[in-house]
């Protein structure tokens, strides 16, 4: 009999699979529907940084004209975002028994800091910081946009008695480099990687639409060789894979290069809460097959640390990829 069970940033999981966020993590019956299907743990759709401090579209109408309205509307939309959250994580806490992990989507270090220790307070089991700055000016130099994260990340573990995580995404030039700095700033975990919304262009009208929003399995190599690398560097910090899982397989690939855990979320809009049990069944096949055991047995066994040199997973170029015959 094997054991799926994982430990991800101190909390125990049942097994490797969390729920990302998306509006299936919004409301408590969703929830519920996930842990009764067998998920591991959730992290709940995220709350912005706007929503926290009322900056609502309706709340620049009035700041002109009617600067009391302005005011009382900045205060109550925040409040009243924060109450919704916040009881969303108590509701989805007394009605499954699996971990909750909050989510904030954050661009400063604004007053939504003050709202931070209200996660803890509601019984919230982790938080997860999505943060991503888009460079819009060629005056702003990476180091001071890297430095910016940074501080976000310091002030929240600060702030919160929680176990936090960092959604990054792929555009660092040195990803190991932020993620050893967030480690040491307080950060517990990490999630490779950030999902961007893209825009498209539809040339008949000339308008900005928006792009795929859905992930593919393909996709899932954009971070294997990360992964495999960074649980190397940086044992301690536990990382989750975002993007790209949608199978047994995927989450035995993410297991192979080191990461602790995997987060579901294209493969549950698509196929709805009956794929947790798919994926785990193919999980627990693929390690009878193999005589594992648990999945600590064979986590990380394709990382640098275990495959020192393969050159498959440090070169780049594709000079390999091709037949010499070709060229």
């Amino acid at each position: 009999m094997t054991d799926l069970s994982v430990s991800y940033m101190g909390l125990r999981l049942k097994n490797p699979l969390i729920a990302g966020s998306s509006p299936l993590t919004a409301t408590a019956d969703h929830i519920e529907d996930l842990a009764r299907n067998g998920i591991g743990a959730v992290v709940l759709k995220s709350i912005f940084e706007e929503q926290i401090t009322g900056e609502a579209a309706m709340v620049g109408r009035y700041s002109d004209y009617y600067p009391e309205a302005h005011d009382y509307l900045h205060a109550y939309l925040g409040a009243d975002y924060m109450n919704s959250f916040t009881t969303l994580i108590s509701e989805a806490k007394r009605r499954t028994d699996i971990p909750i992990i909050a989510s904030i989507n954050c661009m400063s270090e604004g007053k939504w800091l003050e709202f931070a220790g209200r996660i803890t307070d509601a019984g919230a089991d982790a938080l997860e910081l999505n943060i991503f700055f888009l460079p819009e000016s060629k005056n702003e130099a990476s180091d001071k946009i890297e430095a910016r994260y940074l501080s976000i990340i310091d002030k929240v573990a600060r702030i919160v008695n929680l176990p936090v995580s960092v959604k990054f995404s792929v555009r660092f030039t040195n990803i190991f480099h932020m993620l050893q700095q967030a480690y040491t700033r307080g950060a517990r975990g990490a999630v490779m990687y950030n999902r961007f919304f893209e825009p498209d262009i539809d040339i008949e009208r000339m308008e900005y639409i928006p792009a795929g929003e859905l992930s593919t399995q393909a996709e899932l190599h954009k971070s294997l060789r990360y992964i495999a690398i960074a649980s190397s560097e940086i044992p301690g910090l536990d990382i989750s894979v975002s993007t790209g899982v949608h199978t047994g397989a995927d989450v035995v690939k993410s297991i192979l290069t080191g990461a602790k855990a995997t987060q579901l979320c294209s493969t549950l809009m698509l196929n709805g809460s009956k794929v947790i049990g798919e994926i785990t069944s193919s999980l627990s096949a693929w390690m009878e097959r193999n005589r594992f055991q648990t999945i600590e047995e064979f986590r990380g066994l394709m990382n640098r640390t275990t495959r020192p040199g393969d050159p498959l997973l440090e070169r780049v170029q594709y000079m390999k990829t091709f037949p010499a015959e070709v060229f």
